[in-house]
């Protein structure tokens, strides 16, 4: 999989969102407004829309449920900026999406930072 992307620069914050929501959609639009970023949401598949969106790109998981496969993508993506200096902050878009970091933490903290609610009120507001 190569989800490399020119949007990320070396040094910055580079949001990844799991799960397609409303939540996660406006997290994305959160950071884009207030930090200028485009973050990355990692789904089941992408909304039609999805491809002409400003604020987000959209990494389709076949599999996306499985937590095998969504570790395979979660960590190709990371190793495909490693060499940036991205600070990878990985954030739930859905409960389901926070018990899957929760019984993926050891493994997820290897390369990503994981958001908490006030950690994340601190980045945006």
């Amino acid at each position: 999989m190569n989800y490399l992307s020119a949007e990320l620069k070396a040094g910055e914050l580079a949001p990844v969102l799991l799960e397609n929501s409303d939540y996660a959609k406006t997290i994305a639009r959160r950071f884009f407004e207030r930090r200028g970023v485009i973050s990355h949401i990692f789904c089941n598949r992408a909304p039609f829309l999805g491809r002409f969106s400003l604020v987000a790109k959209y990494h389709p998981v076949a599999g996306f449920e499985k937590d095998e496969l969504l570790l395979i993508a979660l960590s190709d993506f990371a190793a495909s900026v490693q060499n940036r200096d991205v600070i990878l902050y990985l954030i739930p878009g859905t409960r389901s999406a926070r018990q899957f970091i929760q019984r993926n933490r050891a493994q997820l903290e290897t390369d990503y930072v994981l958001a908490d609610q006030a950690s994340l009120s601190e980045l945006i507001g």
